[in-house]
Formats: structure tokens, sequence, C-alpha cells
């Protein structure tokens, strides 16, 4: 007996599991675990098993019954597609969980290293402002008093009111006293950290630590950024300035952003020890715990606290040259939590037309994927045709009675209603394994939209930051407040924005100017010549009208002349002195290249980090016009018109869809920014609605049609058996077959059997309504082609063609007659004929009645044929054959050589 369905099927899965991605691989004895956790998969294999104990049966009751079907081929071709399709279902679902945590942990450990990079600029430029040093001039000589300290205690109040990001800012002197700092509830005092003294004696920009300090004694763990303070004239350190950055309230907005509530997995950052330093669950994995990274592998099973977990690990990809403190991504999440059946969820809004489309995507799946509803198809038709034929044989035997051919009918009908049950199976998990694939395509689109606009956000929120900063500079407060500028006086001012333009790549061009609007500095030598000309811009004017240092205004996205004539956003904020406002200073967003980055790191990348082909990242703000785009297809400035209703969803608010668009079908993310921290945050006045979108290729549409179109023409063998309703004491059997739609018919007590159309031998008249001769048991058989014949205008492919082999009487010859399905066997009683003499009297087919026979479908035609108009059509075609050859016995003298060609 050939080997069990579900046995192989348990076989394959305890075999192993690999990943669709070749890159992905792990160690075999991890598998057996996995798969357990898997839902759908067990769902699918326990309905497998079922079925096979009703093969067992029916093999054995085959057997005994003489039904003289045979279906241990059949048995065993299905169990190969169910070993298929189980073991690519498996792939998938490990695959879309994978996809899912590594995302995860390099957004993880790039958003917080794109974060510090920040940062590093900011301990560089704050250590050179004119009132540390000043200060620590002061304090050295003894003449700093308590109004000193505390200006600039507020100075750092001020800063740190804009940059967020840090809880505490020190200034120590050279032998690690503490002179200022901001957090007052601070007991620190004096630090003998060797930071201090490795910052004074240090050219680095910064220098960089996270560990426990008694900088902040009360913090298990800090992370500061240092530099010392030297005069601009002078390398000489006066002092220290150290940032504390808010790790933990980072790493919490991060992992709140990354991690939904309803998600199991753990966002974590280890060290270069594999130390856990940020936690999204310090209850599941808390801070210091010592873990197993799958550096080197793409994923592990790992053991934590007497729990199994499946974990990655990914370094960071760095930021322009800065590669962090030396931290890792790594995500892990409960083993029997890693696959839960969430994709019905996911595609629940997808209109399903467009899902069924991508799910044929030659782009998203194999040849071999895409044809395991085909193969599971022809396998069972093969099936029906035995089915079929074992009725036929049924109807013909003579040594069976009355009671022996029902139970035989009966035990067929079984046989193919398992093979329909075993199909369906097979489908069903075809259609998970789909659909898995697509979702994990929905999800990534959504995903990195969420990562363009956060990023966009993060790094938008240092620019209002700036603005707002660098108004308060004391050269600009002081030489504004004069009633006219010398050009020395225009030159200091410059020579500042210079400076910090060097630090800060990101602008084009630095502005300030006036209470009037009038251009008094710029930082671009482009832009010189427009040093005097007074801006009209509405949001000079707005930035002139703000009365506090938290104050900003930016403009539209439009076209600027202090950015060539090109959209871009100018960042303002009012540059005040002694309660007054005396000019004001713009900051060129240099928004061409800088989006263009921000998009691009954002894009979908494939296993070894390069762009998915195809796929196109956008920036729209709430009149639908494109900000920046990675594609040519949209120009900056132009009007998004592709799905637009993505554009409207509200502040944080995601969404996907399937999108088709020049030809192809995308799975589209969008996000709308919701800010950073305090920008674009409830307290800020500031609003602007710009949405991400990204485009992900799902396919090509033509390729995705013409897949469709050649399935369509695929028409499997759709025996069923009769009607329930009992059947008229004079009702006759019809054993009934198709002409592509049309649905004809023949007494059963005329069929012989049908057969694959194998080793047809043409004829030399390929006009003529014989398809050929075929060799059938010791005969050679005329083949009649019924579709030429009738009119119909189809022609089944190569691999579908069928021969029902016909024989009306002992004494009558046989015949074939080429099909492209077989149907159904119904029984018909001769009153609920009717007679088509008349009415296809001029249409060439050889009826000789129709009849309503009720089906699946509801009540269906049926043509019945007459097999002595079928004879007589293939004689009339014979003798034209004959009449146009030389020798006049075409067919009778080559029956010898048709038959040893067909041997």
């Amino acid at each position: 007996m050939p080997t069990a369905i579900a046995g192989m099927i348990i076989a394959a899965i305890n075999a192993g599991i690999t990943i669709r991605k070749q890159s992905m691989t792990t160690a075999n004895h991890n598998i057996p675990a996995m798969k357990q956790s898997m839902s759908s998969l067990n769902r699918y294999r326990e309905s497998l098993q079922q079925l096979q104990s009703t093969w067992d049966n029916l093999s054995l009751l085959s057997q005994l019954s003489g039904t003289g079907t045979d279906m241990s081929e059949t048995r065993q071709a299905f169990g190969k597609v169910t070993t298929d399709v189980l073991d690519s279902l498996a792939q998938e679902t490990l695959n879309k969980t994978i996809t899912a945590i590594t995302a995860k942990a390099q957004v993880a450990v790039d958003i917080v290293v794109r974060n510090l990079f920040e940062r590093t600029a900011d301990i560089g430029f704050l250590s050179t402002d004119d009132n540390l040093s000043n200060f620590l001039d002061k304090h050295l000589t003894g003449s700093a008093d308590e109004d000193d300290y505390m200006l600039l205690r507020e100075r750092f109040s001020e800063y740190v009111q804009k940059y967020s990001v840090y809880f505490n800012v020190i200034l120590l002197d050279a032998s690690g006293n503490i002179l200022v700092q901001l957090d007052e509830d601070n007991p620190a005092r004096q630090s003998h950290d060797p930071l201090i003294k490795e910052a004074l004696h240090s050219d680095e920009p910064y220098i960089e630590v996270f560990r426990h300090s008694d900088l902040s004694p009360r913090q298990d763990s800090s992370l500061i950024y240092a530099r010392r303070v030297c005069h601009d004239d002078s390398d000489t350190a006066l002092g220290v300035l150290c940032l504390c950055f808010r790790f933990e309230n980072e790493m919490d907005g991060i992992f709140k952003d990354l991690i939904r509530k309803n998600e199991w997995c753990v966002g974590l950052l280890l060290d270069e020890s594999d130390r856990v330093v940020a936690s999204s669950d310090h209850y599941q994995i808390p801070l210091g715990a010592p873990l197993e990274h799958a550096q080197g592998q793409d994923w592990i099973l790992t053991r934590f606290a007497g729990r199994l977990y499946l974990a990655v690990t990914r370094e960071t990809k760095g930021y322009q040259g800065y590669m962090g403190p030396g931290w890792r991504g790594h995500v892990m999440i409960p083993l029997e939590h890693a696959f839960e059946d969430n994709v019905a969820n996911i595609i629940a809004g997808i209109d399903s037309k467009l899902l069924k489309k991508v799910m044929r995507s030659p782009l998203l799946f194999s040849a071999t994927l895409l044809g395991i509803p085909k193969q599971a198809a022809t396998i069972q038709s093969k099936l029906n045709q035995s089915v079929w034929n074992g009725n036929i044989w049924q109807k013909r035997d003579a040594s069976h009675n009355a009671q022996q051919n029902n139970f035989s009918k009966m035990l067929l009908w079984e046989i193919s209603n398992t093979g329909f049950k075993t199909q369906n199976v097979v489908e069903k998990t075809v259609a998970d394994l789909y659909q898995t694939v697509v979702a994990v395509m929905l999800e990534n689109s959504r995903f990195f939209a969420s990562l363009a606009v956060d990023i966009m956000d993060r790094n938008l929120y240092e620019r209002a930051n700036d603005c707002r900063w660098w108004a308060l500079t004391a050269t600009f407060q002081r030489l504004l407040s004069q009633p006219e500028l010398s050009m020395q006086e225009r030159n200091a001012i410059t020579k500042v924005l210079v400076y910090i333009n060097k630090a800060y790549t990101v602008y084009s061009n630095l502005v300030v100017f006036d209470r009037h609007g009038c251009i008094v500095a710029a930082s671009n030598p482009a832009y010189q010549r427009l040093v005097g000309e007074t801006i009209t811009a509405d949001w000079v004017k707005a930035a002139l009208q703000l009365r506090h240092s938290q104050d900003y205004v930016v403009s539209d996205f439009e076209p600027s002349p202090l950015y060539g004539n090109q959209p871009t956003y100018i960042y303002a904020a009012a540059i005040r002195h002694q309660e007054q406002t005396v000019g004001g200073i713009g900051i060129v967003f240099d928004s061409t290249p800088q989006f263009s980055a921000m998009l691009a790191d954002a894009l979908p990348r494939s296993a070894d980090n390069d762009v998915v082909k195809g796929s196109f990242t956008l920036y729209v703000d709430e009149k639908l016009r494109v900000i920046s785009s990675t594609s040519r297809d949209f120009a900056v400035g132009s009007h998004f018109t592709v799905h637009p209703e993505l554009c409207k969803l509200a502040p944080g608010s995601t969404g996907f869809d399937i999108a088709l668009y020049n030809g192809n079908y995308y799975a589209v993310g969008a996000r709308a920014s919701a800010g950073y921290r305090e920008y674009k945050g409830a307290g800020d006045s500031y609003e602007n609605h710009v949405t991400a979108l990204i485009f992900i290729p799902l396919g090509k549409a033509a390729d995705i049609n013409a897949m469709i179109d050649s399935e369509n023409l695929l028409q499997q063998n759709q025996f069923k058996p009769a009607s329930n309703q009992a059947a008229a004491a004079d009702a006759e059997e019809y054993a009934t077959f198709y002409i592509g739609k049309h649905w004809l018919g023949l007494p059963a007590s005329h069929i012989v059997e049908a057969v694959q159309a194998n080793n047809i031998k043409p004829l030399p008249d390929t006009s003529s309504v014989l398809e050929g001769m075929l060799k059938h048991e010791d005969n050679v058989v005329p083949v009649l082609n019924l579709a030429r014949l009738t009119g119909i205008d189809f022609q089944p492919p190569e691999q579908d063609k069928q021969i029902v082999i016909v024989q009306a009487g002992p004494k009558l010859p046989k015949f074939g007659l080429m099909v492209s399905a077989l149907g159904e066997i119904p029984a018909i009683a001769p009153a609920d004929i009717e007679s088509l003499s008349s009415l296809f009297a001029t249409v060439n087919i050889p009826a000789e009645g129709i009849a309503k026979v009720m089906t699946d479908n509801g009540e269906n035609l049926l043509i019945l044929l007459s097999a002595v108009n079928l004879i007589t059509r293939i004689s009339d075609a014979v003798q034209q054959i004959n009449a146009r050859s030389a020798t006049g016995h075409v067919i009778e003298n080559r029956e010898d050589d048709l038959l040893e060609e067909a041997a």
C-alpha cells in the first residue's frame, strides 16, 4: 500500500523548514519546537490526517468491490503536493515573523544612532558658546557673582526647553568641580569620572560614554556627551561641558512606536558584551540581563527565564559615518506567540479582486508555488476521470446486479468526494500561504512608511530647535539692537552664521534680518547678493511678531529666492534684546538632498541590503503636493493622485492598500506625521500635515493577467453523482462531457471509457473534422473533433485534451470524441428529453435532444448527441479524404502502419 498522505506530510515537516530567503539559516534541531507553534500549519496537518483514514478505508473497499479504480497514483500525487504546500506555508509563516522582528531590531538601533548623531553636533556647538567661556574666565579670576551663575543656569534651561532630549547640562572646571548645572536636585558637586580628564586633554569633537557616572549618581547608567570649553583664540581648556541624554525616555518612545500594545515581541538594545541596555518590557527581559545574540545568523531559538524565544540581532548601519556607542538592536518573541495567525485581520480591508490578482503574481511566488493549485486540480481531475470510467464500467458490466452497482457507485462517489476534500485543503493551505506573503508586503509597506515619517519628524524637530537656539546668540542680539550696522558688524554676524552652517550641513543657507525684514547677513556666499534686500514672505512677518523664546514659525513648502527659487521649508525665530524684537533668523533647510536621503533610508531592502527593485517613497502634504520622492514619476510640487485617500489619515495614523499604477500592482503603505516630542505636539502651534507613502511592487499586471488567463483555459473533469431525487423507472444514464462551456452527453451504455489524448496520429487533411487516429486496446479508432464539427470556437490546451471512446453497439465501430472535460452521469427519463431535429437542422450539431438537468449550480441544459449521427459524420469525412487521395484507401491502408507507430 502506498505511503499515507498524512504520514508523508509529517515526515516532510520533521525533515526541517527552510526560509524562502536563501540567506536565512539556523540549526535543524530548532525546527520541531517551532512547527508545533504554527497554528495554521497544524490545523491543515490535522485535516489531512483525518482524510488519511478515509483514503485507507476507501482503498480497501475499492479493491474488494472491484470498481476498477486504482487510487495509489492519485494518493501519491496528492501526498507530494501536500508536502510541498505545507513546507512552503511553514517557510512563509516563519519568514513573516522573522521579517517583522528583523525590521524592528534594525530600526530600534538605527533610529537611536541617528538621534545620537545630532547630540555629537550639539556638544560641539554648545561648548563654543561665548557665555560658557566668559563665565569660566570670571570663575577663574574669582569675579563671578550669583547673577552670573543664575544667568548661565537660565541659559541651560533655555537650551533644554528646546532640546528636550537632555535632562541635565553640567559645566565643570578643570578640577572636576561642578560650577553650574540645570538639575538642582542632582546631589553631585564634584566629579572624579575619567570622562573629565579625557575631555580636558582630547582634541576630539566629542566624548561619549554610557555607564554609571558620579555626575548622575542616582542612575545606574548615564549617556553623557562631553567636550572641553576653550576661548576661540586658545586651545587652553578652561573647563568641561557635559550634556546628559534622556536615554531611557528616548528608548521608551522608540519602542512605543515600534511595538504595538497587542504585540508579544520585546525590543532591546544590547551592548558589546551582550547585556541589555534598553528593554521595552523590563518584566520580561530586565536591564543588565546577559542574552544570547544572533550575530552571524538570521535568527536563533534561545531560552531565557524558562521560556523559549525566537530572536534576531542586527548591527547598526550607522549615520553619516557615526556608528554610535557600539549597541546592537535585538528583538525577542515568545515562541508560543511567534506565529499567531493574524493574516485575516491584516487583509480584511483589501479589495478582494485586487487581492486575488496579486496572489497570482510571479514576482512574489515561484512557478512551483503558483502551480500548486493547478497541480492539485489536475490530480483531482484525473481521479474524476477514473471515477467517471468506473461508473461507465459498472454500467457495462452485466455480471453486477443492481445492488452491487449501487454500492459501487456510492463508493466511487466517496472516492471522488474525498479527492475534492483533499484538493480543498490543499487550496486553502495555498491561499493561506499566498495571503501570508501578501500580508508581509502590506505590513512592510506600513512599517517603512512609519519609519520615513519618524525620520522626517525627528529631523525637523532639530530644525525647530536650532532656529530658536541660534536666535539667542548674544552677538546677534547685541548688534541688531543698534540703529545701524557697520560693515565690520555685518561681517561679525556673517562669521557666526558661516561657523554654524559648517557644523550643520543640513542647511543650504542661514540668514539674519533686521526688524524690518531686511537681510543683514547670509552664510552661503552664493546668496550674498541678497544682503540688503527686504524679504516680503509671510514667514518673515510672522517671525517678527513672535514674543517668546520658545516660539518659531515655518514657511509653507514653497519656492524661495533663499533656496534658488526651489521649494523648501524655512524655519525662523525672532531675535530679541531686552524684551524687544530686533530682528530674526531664518534657516533654510536643504530639502532636496535631505528629504531624498530620508526617503532612501526608509526604502525596504533585501537580505543583501539592496533596495527592493521597483519600490519608491514619497512625502505628500495635505494639499496632495509632492514634497519629495525617490521616483522620477512624482516630481516635487506635482499633484499626487494614485491613492489620495491615504493622505487624509489622522496624525499618527497608518494605512495600507493595494494600488495599480503604471501597469504594476503595489503594496502602498502610509503614515501621517504626528511630530516628535514637543514638535508638532499638542502644545505646539505649528501644524503641518505630511504623509509618507511607500510603494512596494507586487507584480506586473500584464504578467498576472497572462497567468490568470492561462489558468482560466484549464478545464477540469467535474464528475459528481447523479441527483438524489428518485429516478423514473425508464430513466437512462447519460455520460456527459464538455467542449469549452458547452455541455454534451451520450447514453452511458454507448461509452467504453475516457482516456488521455496521447499519440493521436493526424490525417493528411487538417481541415477535416477528424482529429486523427488513436490506438485503443488492439484497434485504431478515428477521433472526431467535436468542436470543429459543431462550429464551437474552442480548442482545448494540449494537456487538457481527452478522448471519450464510443461504441453504440457490439456491431457498430468504435470511435473517439475529443473533449475538454468530463461531466456528471445523470439519469434522465425519456419524457424529460425534448427533440431538437427541427431546431438544429441548420447548425450542423449531431444532436437528437435536449434535457434540463439539476446540478449543484442550478438547472442546466444538456445537449444529447446521437452516436449513429456521429458515425455518419465520421464516414462522410473519411469518404472526403479518400476522394482526394491518390490511393483512394487512405484510412484503410494506413491502419497497420498506425498500429505499429502507436505501439
